[in-house]
C-alpha cells in the first residue's frame, strides 16, 4: 500500500494582502500553479510528468514573484507545500512510467536514468516541504508527514546503508508530526518506514548487532500499527483495511527473519490473521489475497513437508485463488500460484510422480500467463527475478 498523504484543500480566492494592490502577481501566479496541479493529478503516465513539470514551474514563479508582490505567511506556506507536493509526484510519476514500459524497452541503464531524475525530485520536495512553518517556526504537521513519505520512497532508489540512513530522517519527520498532531495515517506511516528499515537492518548489520537493532525496529513497527488502528474513524477517511494488509505484511517479514521455527510460526499465524481481517473490510482487493498467498508459503518452508502441503493449498485456497475471483489477470497471483504447484510438484516428485507431474504442468502455465505482461511485473530487477523462478 502506498503511503497515505496529508491533504491539502486548493484555495480558489483570489483575495490579495491589504498591503498590496490587487490583483497581485504573485497571488495569480499561485493560483495558476494550483489549478495546474489539478489538472496534473488527473493524468498518467508521461503525460503526468510534463504537467508536474510544468505545475513545479508555476509554483517557482509565484515564489520568485514574492520579491516585488509578497504573499500573505499562510499563502507563502501553501506555495512551497504546493511545490514540494507537485515534485515528489513528479519524481514518482517518472518512476512510475520506468516500471511499466514494455520488456523491449526496460534496462538497467534505463532505469538508472529513471532513478537518477527523480532522486534530485525528492531532494527539492523534502527542501520545499521545509519552508512549511507553523506560527511558531515549525514544520507544519500535513508537510511533516508527506517529507517523511518523500523521504521513504527515496529510500528504495538507495543502497541499503544509505537507505536506513534515509529512512531514520523519515522517522524524525513523522515524529514531528505526531507531537503536532496525532493520526492513524501518520502512525501507519511511520509503521511502514519501520518494518523497510527493519528489513534494510538485516542487511547491512553485523548478525548479534543486527538482529538487536532489527528485532527492535520490528517491535516499534508493531506498536505503531497497533496505535494507528486504535485511532482509525471512518468519518474521518481513515484506511483500516490498509493498515491491516501492511501490518500483517509486516508480521510476515518479521517472521522470515526469526532464527526460531516455531516463533516465526506463530507470527505468520498472526500475519494472516490480520490480512485476513482486511480481506472481511474489502472484498475487491487484490493486495491481501496475494499477502495472505505469501504468508502461507513463507509458512509452509519452515515445516515438515508433511505438514508444509496443507499450507500451500491453503496459499492457493485462501491467497492467490481470492485475488483471481478479483482479477484473473493478476500477475502477482497468477506468479503465485505458478511457485505453489511447483513446490507442491516437488513435494510429489518421490511418492506420487503422477501428481507431481500435474502440479508442473499447473505451474508452468500460471508463469506463462503472468509472464505474458512483463510491464506488471515491477523493476528489471524483479522482472528477471520472476522469469529466473519459472526457468528452474
Amino acid at each position: 500500500m502506498p503511503p497515505r498523504e496529508k491533504a491539502r484543500h486548493f484555495r480558489s480566492s483570489s483575495r490579495s494582502d491589504s498591503r498590496h494592490p490587487s490583483p497581485q502577481l504573485s497571488v495569480l501566479a499561485l493560483e495558476e500553479a494550483e489549478t495546474l496541479q489539478q489538472r496534473a493529478e488527473r493524468k498518467r503516465g508521461r503525460e503526468a510528468v510534463s504537467a508536474y513539470e510544468q505545475a513545479a514551474s508555476r509554483f517557482r514563479r509565484a515564489l520568485d514573484l514574492q520579491q516585488r508582490s509578497p504573499l500573505r505567511f499562510e499563502r507563502h506556506c501553501d506555495a512551497y507545500f504546493g511545490l514540494a507536493e507537485v515534485l515528489q509526484k513528479w519524481a514518482e510519476a517518472v518512476l512510475a512510467v520506468c516500471r511499466t514500459l514494455p520488456d523491449a524497452d526496460l534496462t538497467r541503464d534505463v532505469e538508472q536514468q529513471a532513478s537518477n531524475a527523480a532522486q534530485p525530485l525528492f531532494r527539492q520536495s523534502v527542501e520545499a516541504y521545509q519552508q512549511v512553518r507553523t506560527g511558531m517556526q515549525e514544520m507544519r504537521a500535513d508537510a511533516a508527514v508527506n517529507s517523511g513519505n518523500t523521504l521513504a520512497a527515496w529510500a528504495e532508489l538507495l543502497p541499503a546503508g544509505a537507505a536506513v540512513q534515509m529512512l531514520a530522517s523519515a522517522q524524525k519527520a513523522y515524529e514531528a508530526a505526531l507531537t503536532q498532531e496525532e493520526d492513524a495515517a501518520t502512525w501507519g506511516n511511520r509503521a511502514d518506514a519501520l518494518v523497510r528499515q527493519a528489513e534494510l537492518l538485516a542487511e547491512v548489520t553485523p548478525a548479534q548487532l543486527g538482529e538487536n537493532a532489527v528485532g527492535q525496529s520490528f517491535a516499534e513497527a508493531l506498536q505503531a500499527y497497533e496505535k494507528a488502528c486504535s485511532m482509525t474513524s471512518s468519518e474521518q477517511g481513515d484506511d483500516l483495511p490498509g493498515l491491516l494488509h501492511n501490518w500483517g505484511v509486516g508480521l510476515r517479514s518479521m517472521a522470515d527473519l526469526q532464527q526460531d521455527a516455531e516463533a516465526a510460526c506463530n507470527m505468520y499465524a498472526l500475519a494472516v490473521q490480520k490480512l485476513q481481517a482486511s480481506i472481511q473490510f474489502v472484498r475487491g482487493d487484490v493486495a491481501p489475497h496475494n499477502a495472505v498467498g505469501d504468508a502461507h508459503v513463507s509458512w509452509a518452508e519452515r515445516l515438515p513437508d508433511s505438514d508444509a502441503m496443507q499450507h500451500l493449498h491453503l496459499a492457493l485456497d485462501q491467497g492467490y485463488q481470492g485475488a483471481l475471483h478479483i482479477s484473473a489477470s493478476c500477475s502477482e497471483a497468477l506468479l503465485g500460484v505458478g511457485e505453489v504447484h511447483s513446490k507442491m510438484g516437488k513435494l510429489c516428485l518421490q511418492n506420487m510422480p503422477n501428481d507431481a507431474d500435474l502440479h508442473f504442468q499447473e505451474s508452468a502455465t500460471a508463469y506463462k500467463r503472468a509472464l505474458r505482461f512483463p510491464e506488471t511485473l515491477g523493476s528489471f530487477q524483479d522482472r528477471g527475478n520472476k522469469v529466473s523462478v519459472y526457468m528452474t
